[in-house]
Formats: C-alpha cells, sequence, structure tokens
C-alpha cells in the first residue's frame, strides 16, 4: 500500500499541472477569439464638464430624467452608438477644472449636430422643447474636443463597459503623425491585445484629434486604455510588459523610439458612472 501510496502521488501532481496548464491555454484563447474592433472608424466627442458639489442631487436628478432619456432616444434613432458619462478619478494635472466627462461615439461627425432632429419622433413638440431646453442648460462643457477612433481593441462587444478609462494625451511633432500611427499600431497595439488575453486589460484604442487643432493647443493624438481593476493601471506599459510581450524587441531602442516621435502631455483617470448603448 506505501509503494502504491508514493506511486500515485507523482501521478496526482502531474494530472494537476496539465489540468492547470490546459485551463490557462484554453483562457488565453477564450480571450483571443472575445477581442472585437468595434469602435474603429467611429468618431468621438468628448465634453468636459464643472459640477459643483452644491449642485450634485440636482444633477443627479437632471441625470435620470433628462440627460439618460436623451442619450437613449439618440441611440434608438441610430444617430448615437454608444454614450458614456464618467466622473474624474484622477485629473491630469493639479489645476484640472472638470470633474465629469461624456463621451458621445457616432459613425458620422453629422450626428454631433442636429440633435433635436435626431430624436423628434421620440417625443411630442413640446416634451421635446422643455427636455432640449432642461439639456442645454445642464450640459454646458468648460470645453469639448473632437476626435476620430484610428484604432479600437476590445475584450467584448456589445457588454457592460470597463469601470476606469484611462486618457494619456499625446502630442506628436508635425510630419510624424503617419509614423506615430504606424507605431502604435505594430508595436503598441500587441502588446496591450496580450495584457488583454492575461486578462489585465479590457481595450484599447488610438484617438486622433480633429478639432480644437494648432500647435497652441497642447496635443494632437491620444490613446483609450479600459481597465476593471486600478491594480492593472500600475504596470500597464512598462520594460517588463513589453519583455513579456514581444521577447524579440530591443527595450531600450523601443522606448527611444517612443520617446522621439511623441510626448506624453498628461494622463488622466475616468470612472464609470453611466452608459447608454
Amino acid at each position: 500500500m506505501k509503494k502504491f501510496t508514493i506511486f500515485l502521488i507523482p501521478l496526482i501532481f502531474l494530472s494537476v499541472f496539465f489540468t492547470s496548464q490546459v485551463y490557462a491555454q484554453n483562457n488565453l484563447e477564450e480571450n483571443q477569439t472575445q477581442r472585437h474592433s468595434n469602435h474603429q472608424g467611429m468618431y468621438m466627442k468628448l465634453d468636459y464638464l464643472s459640477i459643483d458639489q452644491s449642485e450634485m442631487s440636482s444633477f443627479q436628478n437632471d441625470l435620470e430624467n433628462v440627460i439618460i432619456p436623451l442619450q437613449e432616444a439618440r441611440v434608438n434613432s441610430g444617430a448615437l452608438k454608444f454614450w458614456y458619462l464618467y466622473k474624474v478619478l484622477y485629473p491630469g494635472s493639479q489645476n484640472t477644472e472638470h470633474n465629469f466627462v461624456t463621451v458621445s461615439i457616432c459613425n458620422a461627425i453629422c450626428a454631433f449636430e442636429d440633435i433635436p432632429i435626431d430624436i423628434a419622433d421620440h417625443f411630442s413638440e413640446s416634451e421635446l422643447n422643455e427636455l432640449m431646453e432642461r439639456y442645454e442648460e445642464v450640459i454646458v462643457p468648460n470645453f469639448s474636443e473632437l476626435w476620430r477612433i484610428n484604432n479600437s481593441v476590445l475584450r467584448t462587444e456589445n457588454s457592460k463597459p470597463a469601470r476606469y478609462f484611462m486618457l494619456d494625451y499625446m502630442r506628436v511633432s508635425p510630419g510624424s503623425e503617419y509614423t506615430y500611427q504606424m507605431m502604435e499600431d505594430e508595436n503598441a497595439r500587441p502588446i496591450h491585445e496580450y495584457r488583454m488575453d492575461n486578462g489585465n486589460m479590457e481595450g484599447w484604442e488610438l484617438f486622433h484629434l480633429i478639432l480644437p487643432r494648432g500647435d497652441e493647443y497642447g496635443y494632437n493624438f491620444a490613446t483609450g486604455n479600459y481597465y476593471s481593476h486600478l491594480r492593472d493601471l500600475e504596470f500597464h506599459f512598462n520594460e517588463e510588459v513589453l519583455r513579456q510581450s514581444r521577447p524579440e524587441v530591443n527595450v531600450a531602442e523601443f522606448f527611444e523610439n517612443v520617446e522621439s516621435i511623441r510626448d506624453l502631455v498628461r494622463s488622466e483617470v475616468l470612472e464609470l458612472v453611466e452608459y447608454v448603448q
């Protein structure tokens, strides 16, 4: 009996080892098959809002009775694809004045122009006038930006969006836009896909600023990084991640090329409040 028991223990160990390996591989393959690019080629409008603490209760009421019903009507009409409201969790600077950001994603730029026309069939004339009047009183951005989504890869499609949205704002020098785009497409995206496959990231996107623009604005590109947990932000793009995902790459040369093409102006972490899709 003792000999049998001694012989059995290694078999049990091997069985557990290979089962865990198969599970890990299956989980990796499952994550790979779930990746989608459902935002690529679309347009994104960011509205940066400043809501005073004394107005939070009123803002919550308007959110439930004005803002969300209006965005639901836009989605149902086909004019709007996705709408998200985030609160600023970690601002990009000590002087940040906005504390909320709305994200609207559409197939065409014109969808941002005529909201009353797009949703006219969903309300009576008096309801629409009252709704738009209150909406324009509440949504008064400090500033707004219009972006094109040049690259997009998300772990899942049409499910609840990730809890955290990290925006990295980049300044790319004139004449280097194409080189920067290629660097993100061919080098950065595979690294982020590797992190998604391992469950450390929910999505990654590359944005190109359309309006406003000019040297004085400060940045012209941004990346969007989606996470379920704050702990995954700590090592979201560093030497260790690069070595694991791209072992053939010269790490020092890679980061030297990155720094020569773009400057990271600021990073901002947002937390999801509400969404419509």
